[in-house]
């Protein structure tokens, strides 16, 4: 039975290590992200989740990441952001545009209004303007 035990034990500490291993890898930030009024207050007039602006992370092969939010009102179009760099932190990622911080990829307490509830779970917030370009690219949202 301690024999047990001390198994199961070292089985539980391998995997909660494993875990945050696994959590600190960058790839997880690749996929389609998706908001609401609460995380997003610029949002709070859309009442319909479809027309809610999205937002699509993919990792290029040079280890770089493309944003690409699309935007539903008042026509669809989209914005892209291109060479985004992750850097891994204690709470999650630091995301730098160039030299430039423009998120982060945390732990965070959010209310998620499909559920009806507040919860914690990773947020994406994202924020680079460039006015000389006429840059502008925010989005806060959770990975769907």
């Amino acid at each position: 039975m301690k024999k047990l035990s001390i198994f199961l034990l070292a089985l539980c500490i391998f995997w909660s290590c494993n875990k945050d291993e696994i959590s600190q890898d960058p790839n997880v930030l690749e996929g389609i992200y998706r908001t609401n009024a609460f995380l997003d207050p610029l949002c709070i007039a859309i009442t319909d989740d479809n027309q809610l602006p999205s937002l699509q992370i993919t990792k290029k092969s040079d280890g770089t990441f493309n944003l690409l939010r699309t935007n539903y009102i008042p026509q669809q179009s989209t914005q892209k952001l291109e060479g985004v760099t992750a850097q891994t932190t204690t709470k999650g990622f630091e995301l730098y545009y160039g030299q430039t911080k423009i998120g982060s990829y945390q732990d965070d307490r959010w209310y998620d209004d499909t559920k009806d509830k507040e919860v914690t779970s990773k947020v994406l917030s994202v924020s680079y303007s460039e006015p000389t370009k006429g840059l502008y690219f925010s989005y806060f949202g959770v990975k769907k």
